[in-house]
């Protein structure tokens, strides 16, 4: 298992800058939609082009006062000039709304990307909490376009202003460097304002959402049933009622500081203004005096002053957004980039595997130690077992012995901490990840019914791909067959009822033999059964390890269970405790002499004794019998 102990540090927000993920999300919208693409790029160059012929159209028109040039070729020139500003905004219009409305449907090609690598991402990634809230991080951008719909407006929009900052400012600094230095320092401490009260935002953040999270709780046990018990029988009303306004109140008190802050940067911004417009203005005069510029040139430079403030100010609220616009994509690209251990390259090839495939595997493993990331002793210790080509291995060991562990190793879901696994005398590293996964099949104790027919649910397999006649086998040997022929759609039957209405829901040793039957129709050399017969009665249980054998034959076969007497039939036994392998043996072997094995057997023993005997009084009296917690999975099991 992989250790991720950041969710998003200061080496992601590196590795992801601001430029790369703009141009990452400009490249996700080529995907999804080519013209979405060009979309972006048109917005900005109409944008400046109307713009700065917005500004410069006054001029123009004093320009041509002054010399006095006739009126219809003044209207002319008007109306030409105009009609250029209309179509670039036009153009620009057009191509943020196209934007707007695309960027509420990238999210699905986001979510589609999210769908694919969730489910081809190593295994043991699902299982690490650091990257459970990278992947949930992700999947909130993804299915909600968190920050990253709004890139695909963003990202243009603050171009718009930069190329805007650039035009302007070059137009200024040509005639006057102190006209744009006095805009530059002007703008630079509204700048250094919002800075400040963004940071004040910040430090009281956290006190904000501790008095919501208080809040949300108070909230939440007001209307749980459960909680709604005590409210009553207790008393409780006032003291929720007392605490609820407590948490309002701290949240409007923090509320309050932050909305200071951000009307001392409004006001103290708005008088940086007021300089500002009145030292840029008193220079054109001081200009214009001087005859230093005409008439027509204070007009234009008058627009390029207010043009450049609002591109300036226009750019700084884009960067003050970026942050989570920047952060929304970086999770996604940080799920999206995770690297995984298994190979996905060459393998074996086809040739190897087909003759893998044709017979019953070995399993070696070699001083395998694994320790969990979380943990700092090892679950498993130096794990030394070698698993004959068609042998029946038994797994037991109590709760925390690592049985599970173990299998999930076998599988390829963990890698080792130390130590080897070997397929064939081949490590399994060298074979890819599909290869591997090829070879094993498993009965997993928490296995999951897809909204599918029962036949895909079965065989993983379109209708048209199923093999019938290894289906009919492998529903035989699982004793499913029987419930499988007695549904009026047989494969045909929907499953889930939570998605489809018209589905049928198996008991669960009905379910149990419908698993056994998947596992066995995938027909691999290895199969893994963890507690196969868990939900099964006792005749349903005999029948399964009557047909076991059968069902093996030519496979390698591993078999957890918690029922000791279930593990006769197998040909070794291999006991877990603490992480090491104890004892090893047949059934007969282990039960000869003072063996940890023999000992459990006797205390499970006794204990199905003393409940069959319950049992049998409770039907001489009449009664009904009610088995005793955890009877079901007895007293020895994972």
């Amino acid at each position: 298992m992989l250790y991720m102990s950041r969710v998003f540090d200061d080496k992601s927000r590196r590795k992801y800058g601001l430029i790369s993920n703009f141009i990452y999300n400009m490249k996700a919208a080529k995907e999804w939609d080519h013209k979405l693409f060009w979309a972006q790029i048109l917005l900005i160059l109409p944008s400046v082009a109307g713009s700065l012929l917005g500004t410069w159209l006054p001029s123009r028109l004093v320009e041509d006062l002054t010399r006095q040039v006739e009126i219809p070729r003044l209207i002319v020139e008007i109306v030409l000039i105009a009609a250029v500003i209309w179509l670039c905004s036009t153009v620009s219009e057009i191509m943020m709304e196209y934007c707007d409305f695309s960027g509420n449907f990238i999210q699905y090609h986001y979510a589609g990307k999210f769908a694919a690598k969730i489910m081809d991402v190593d295994y043991d990634y699902l299982e690490d909490t650091g990257y459970q809230k990278i992947s949930g991080n992700a999947w909130r951008v993804a299915r909600f376009g968190q920050g990253a719909a709004g890139a695909l407006t963003a990202f243009p929009l603050f171009m718009t202003n930069v190329i805007g900052i650039l035009a302007y400012g070059i137009l200024l600094g040509r005639k006057s460097v102190l006209l744009l230095a006095v805009i530059m320092v002007s703008l630079g401490l509204n700048l250094r304002l919002l800075a400040l009260a963004r940071k004040k935002h910040a430090e009281y953040y956290e006190q904000l959402q501790l008095a919501a999270r208080k809040e949300s709780y108070i909230t939440a046990q007001a209307t749980s049933s459960i909680a709604g018990k005590d409210i009553r029988i207790f008393r409780l009303m006032d003291w929720f009622l007392e605490k609820y306004d407590t948490s309002l109140k701290e949240m409007g008190r923090i509320y309050g500081i932050i909305h200071d802050w951000y009307l001392f940067r409004n006001v103290s911004g708005a008088f940086l203004e007021l300089i500002r417009d009145g030292l840029a203005f008193g220079l054109l005069v001081w200009l214009l005096a001087g005859g230093e510029i005409t008439t027509a040139e204070f007009v234009f430079y008058i627009g390029l002053v207010s043009g450049f403030s609002r591109y300036f100010e226009g750019a700084l609220r884009q960067v003050m957004n970026f942050s989570n616009t920047s952060a929304s994509i970086s999770y996604l690209r940080e799920f999206l980039e995770t690297e995984d251990r298994w190979n996905r390259g060459d393998g074996m090839g086809r040739e190897k595997m087909d003759d893998l495939r044709k017979k019953a595997v070995k399993i070696e493993l070699r001083n395998v130690s694994f320790t969990y990331p979380e943990s700092d002793k090892p679950t498993l210790k130096n794990i030394n077992v070698v698993i004959r080509p068609g042998e029946k291995i038994a797994l037991i060991g109590l709760n925390g012995a690592g049985k599970t562990t173990l299998v999930k190793l076998i599988c390829g879901f963990y890698h080792p901490t130390e130590g080897q696994i070997l397929l064939n005398d081949i490590p399994i590293e060298q074979f890819n990840r599909e290869e591997y996964y090829s070879l094993i099949s498993v009965l997993f104790q928490d296995s999951t019914l897809l909204a599918l027919t029962l036949d895909e649910n079965l065989t993983g397999q379109k209708e048209e791909d199923i093999d019938r006649k290894r289906l009919e086998e492998a529903l035989r040997l699982s004793h499913f067959k029987e419930v499988y022929d007695k549904l009026p759609d047989k494969g045909k039957t929907l499953l889930v009822r939570e998605i489809n209405r018209e589905s049928v829901d198996f008991s669960g040793g009905e379910k149990q033999k419908m698993l056994f039957a998947r596992t066995l129709y995938q027909d691999t050399p290895l199969v893994i059964l963890d507690e196969p017969t868990a939900a099964l009665d006792p005749i349903a249980e005999n029948e399964l390890y009557l047909n076991y054998g059968k069902a093996m034959e030519n496979k390698t076969g591993i078999y957890i269970s918690h029922r000791l007497s279930s593990t006769r039939f197998c040909d070794r036994i291999l006991l877990l405790e603490h992480g090491e392998i104890i004892e090893e043996g047949t059934h007969e072997s282990l039960l000869k002499g003072k063996t940890r094995y023999a000992e459990l057997f006797e205390v499970q023993s006794r204990y199905y004794k003393e409940e069959g005997e319950r049992k049998r009084k409770s039907e001489l009296m009449g009664d009904t019998y009610q088995k005793r917690a955890g009877e079901e999975r007895g007293v020895f099991h994972e």
